[in-house]
């Protein structure tokens, strides 16, 4: 043998071995590349496939040491035992402790103001879940921020985080381009989770503003949302819910769904609310639940600082005379009060279906923004599509 082709054979005794067979049934071999092994074991490789488990054993007990790969493998199962012990022992309900399939994603957004513009700083998102460029539909000071979930729902086991903080002076307005989806769990029950953290304790101005969440007949589903806020602070928040899908003959008839929305006020508690339905249960049909309707949702806007009173009274007498809303009081049953806590001024409305509810809102967003924020309402373009 010449030189070259000694120094060959030895390099080729120090490549590291192939991955671990990949079997089919419990039966054959890897399919890897056969030109990565040495001659010799090449040439057993190829005899091995023709020769059943006797010619395997051959192959694995000669020319190398298979106790290398049994420890690799043992110190990754190690590993992995470890983090999922870990994740239990932190979070008891986690996908690593109930055994759930599941799709984590987070988005995390920061929006400062720069040079009289409001500029989004930072956009990390994990998973599908993110933003597209901001948009200046109204001027450089409030942008119109898109949240996008390209899979449209949560399955079982999902979970989805948004943190959004706007800074001092900033402003934007955060809305989705459809409306969100929490499908049928599967047999064991694991929960469908989304929680919402605002802070806007120094901004100019904040406003989240989503498309309805429609809650599939099966579903285990948690929502929370929670805003940081300041007594200076200036916002508007909404959520629609609807239960099942009438529309289709599909009521929320089995599954659970909770939904709590929390506003704390220069770190003190200012608002808390929590809603367990359960399908078919007594918060569905008795009067002080949601009296047989499917779909519910809340409007919160503060803080009011000059005669929350008055301009109480002034929207809802706005509201009451509105040709629009009392059509759609008369032919869509639609049901709505509207109150308040101090100088949170707090709308609340109940129907069969959503688009009242969110007609509803926009007649009522359009009345508070000048109040609060000091500018018309703009409804963003992804609205109309």
């Amino acid at each position: 043998m010449n030189q070259s082709g000694a120094k060959t054979e030895r390099l080729n005794a120090f490549k590291p071995s192939p991955p671990p067979c990949q079997r089919q049934n419990g039966e054959g071999l890897a399919q890897h590349s056969l030109n990565d092994l040495p001659q010799r074991d090449r040439n057993e490789r190829v005899h091995a496939l023709f020769q059943g488990a006797a010619g395997k054993k051959k192959v694995a007990d000669r020319g190398r040491d298979p106790s290398v790969k049994v420890r690799s493998v043992m110190l990754a199962e190690q590993f992995t035992d470890k983090n999922k012990q870990a994740e239990q022992e932190l979070n008891p309900g986690s996908s690593a402790a109930t055994g759930a399939r599941n799709w984590r994603a987070s988005l995390t957004l920061n929006l400062t103001k720069e040079s009289n513009r409001t500029i989004l700083k930072q956009a990390v998102h994990q998973g599908p879940l993110r933003v597209q460029r901001p948009f200046y539909p109204e001027g450089a000071q409030r942008p119109h921020i898109y949240i996008l979930h390209p899979p449209g729902g949560l399955v079982c086991g999902d979970e989805i985080e948004i943190n959004a903080r706007v800074e001092q002076g900033a402003g934007a307005l955060f809305t989705t381009p459809s409306a969100g989806k929490i499908y049928r769990t599967d047999a064991t029950g694991h929960r469908q989770c989304q929680t919402v953290r605002l802070h806007c304790a120094d901004a100019d101005s904040l406003e989240w503003l989503p498309q309805e969440n429609i809650i599939y007949d099966g579903a285990e589903g948690a929502q929370t949302l929670r805003l940081v806020t300041s007594a200076a602070s200036r916002f508007i928040a909404w959520e629609i819910t609807a239960l099942g899908r009438p529309a289709a003959d599909a009521p929320f008839a089995r599954g659970a769904f909770t939904q709590t929305t929390q506003i704390l006020r220069d770190g003190a508690p200012c608002f808390f609310e929590r809603v367990a339905l359960r399908g078919e249960g007594p918060g569905f049909k008795e009067p002080w639940g949601l009296q047989g309707r499917q779909v519910y949702g809340s409007l919160l806007a503060g803080y009011v600082q000059d005669s929350p009173q008055k301009l109480l009274q002034q929207c809802r007498e706005a509201l009451q005379t509105n040709a629009a809303i009392a059509a759609l009081t008369v032919d869509k049953d639609l049901r709505w009060t509207l109150t308040r806590k101090d100088d949170l001024i707090i709308l609340r409305a109940l129907c069969q279906q959503s688009e009242p509810i969110k007609r509803l809102f926009m007649a009522a967003w359009s009345l508070l923004r000048p109040a609060l924020i000091g500018v018309e309402s703009h409804p963003p373009r992804i609205w109309a599509t």
